[in-house]
């Protein structure tokens, strides 16, 4: 199809409805890439929606695939002739930008990493660099089992050390292999410059780092192997209707909609939609993993890399309030900061930066069960860029990144729970009274394994509070000025009471009941 009647093609009025659509229909029909007529029902639409702020707020409670966040009066999605048709009906200005057959038939580019290769880098790495590198599969993909790789970079990566661990991973989406090329890209520049570039050596000599670039390989694997048949592809490949066969209308869970937080009021129940979150919380293999490395390791940040639309989304809005992360001034600081040092693909300034909603997600999740601060980054400004612009938005995309590194020496709050009679360590919830609100959080806990607990904090005073079951509660006042400030910090037993110790099996098993 000629782009300039893809660009020019606009929905603007609901009474032309039908004719803009039967015009769609017959452009597709004239096209030689078109698709036999019997997968019509399937092709889908990259669409750019406008409309005013009040609809522009009612489009955001509908279940569709977002290919962008939504930004100032638009936002782009893939969307079907029967949604796009719904839309217009409902007067938006919808414009076709792309269709999905036009990409069909096309192997991936040679810049990009296919998931074979990716894992040949990740076991070369920890051979070459192996006082550096740990490889481990932390799971495998839903229905055919392929390992999900995680790398974990430190000066003693075969210890479990008492620091500050981060985790980055790519790919959620089977469409955004720019997650797993920034991945790459960052893996190859810690191994490189380490002992040359001083603060890459602070940051692998004092944090423990976990990469994992693909977290949907199966997903990745379909649209590779099929030459990007269905380019377009987002969700694992679960068997939805038990029929043996990969079916493209119907199979399939959206990862980026199963985590366990607020489960229910994001993505769609419908086994067919390409945002189907899942027959249940954390329904798939590929989140279980994620959130069970969480839990082990107990992350202070993480970033996880998306496509598209240039900006980073940070916890949290809370559904259907104004209601704002308890770290809403910690989180909004990092993704300014980060997106400032993102110059756009096209020289237009700098990424945006603005709020995610708290759902099903794993952002929120992260955030609002496990304590991390993590950021959501959609990269480019499409889901695969051709080669030569690949290099140029991995390589800016790292300058977010190492911002979020150094901000982990500061300013916060680095503290150690210990027993008073045996100075053993001990897990504990500690909460800062000035911010943790537990109507939206889970309380935060020390490890239980060394008694730490990290908090990144803007300066200024803070009280925090330490409890155990089966200890006096001990209280703290600390000034928290521009560093990484410690304490340590003794709780004393009770008499006649047994201690009791949390188990994070139970966040593993139980469903989230907010």
């Amino acid at each position: 199809m000629n782009s300039k009647i893809i660009n020019s093609l606009s929905m603007k009025h609901p009474k032309n409805n039908l004719s803009i659509i039967l015009i769609i229909y017959c452009l597709f029909l004239v096209s030689p890439l078109y698709p036999k007529a019997s997968s019509l029902s399937s092709e889908k639409l990259l669409i750019r929606i406008k409309g005013t702020p009040r609809q522009m707020a009612r489009l955001q409670k509908m279940d569709l695939d977002w290919a962008t966040p939504f930004l100032l009066d638009q936002a782009e999605a893939i969307l079907s002739l029967e949604e796009a048709e719904k839309l217009a009906s409902l007067g938006y200005q919808l414009v076709v930008l792309q269709r999905e057959s036009d990409l069909r038939g096309a192997p991936l580019d040679d810049f990009y990493h296919t998931y074979e290769e990716t894992n040949k880098l990740l076991e070369q790495a920890a051979t070459l660099y192996p006082h550096l590198v740990r490889r481990y599969q932390v799971g495998k993909s839903t229905r055919f089992g392929h390992p999900i790789w995680a790398l974990k970079i430190s000066d003693h990566p075969e210890v479990d050390e008492d620091e500050p661990a981060i985790l980055l991973d790519g790919m959620h989406h089977a469409r955004e292999p720019l997650g797993n090329e920034v991945c790459l890209a960052f893996i190859d520049y810690l191994l490189s410059n380490y002992g040359v570039e001083e603060r890459v050596t602070s940051w692998v000599n004092n944090y423990e780092i976990w990469i994992i670039p693909i977290l949907n390989p199966e997903g990745y694997k379909y649209l590779v192997d099929n030459n990007l048949s269905s380019p377009w592809w987002r969700k694992n490949l679960r068997d939805n209707n038990n029929n043996g066969l990969v079916d493209p209308d119907y199979d399939g869970v959206d990862l980026n909609r199963n985590y366990d937080f607020n489960w229910n009021k994001l993505g769609s129940s419908n086994p067919s939609s390409w945002t189907y979150r899942g027959p249940s919380p954390f329904s798939e293999k590929e989140t279980q993993a994620k959130r069970d490395l969480t839990l082990s390791e107990k992350f202070v940040a993480s970033i996880s890399y998306h496509s598209y639309g240039e900006v980073i989304l940070y916890q949290w809005s809370w559904p259907d309030t104004s209601a704002q992360a308890p770290d809403d001034d910690v989180t909004w600081m990092i993704a300014m900061q980060m997106a400032r040092r993102i110059p756009r693909l096209r020289g237009e300034g700098t990424y945006s930066f603005r709020r995610q909603t708290a759902a099903s997600q794993s952002g929120p999740w992260m955030y609002g069960v496990a304590g991390v601060l993590e950021f959501l980054v959609e990269t480019g400004t499409s889901f695969i860029p051709l080669g030569p612009e690949v290099q140029e938005i991995v390589n800016d995309n790292l300058n977010g990144l190492f911002y979020l590194f150094d901000r982990l020496k500061g300013p916060g709050i680095r503290g150690k729970v210990l027993d008073w009679v045996t100075k053993q360590p001990l897990e504990a919830i500690v909460s800062i009274i000035e911010k943790d609100d537990f109507r939206y959080i889970y309380p935060r806990r020390s490890h239980p394994l060394t008694g730490t607990f990290i908090r990144l904090l803007a300066p200024g005073e803070y009280t925090i509070k330490v409890s155990a079951p089966g200890y006096q509660t001990n209280w703290r006042k600390i000034q928290v000025n521009n560093n990484m400030e410690t304490t340590t910090i003794y709780l004393i037993p009770l008499e006649g009471v047994q201690p009791r110790f949390f188990n994070p099996d139970s966040l593993r098993k139980s469903g989230d009941k907010r």
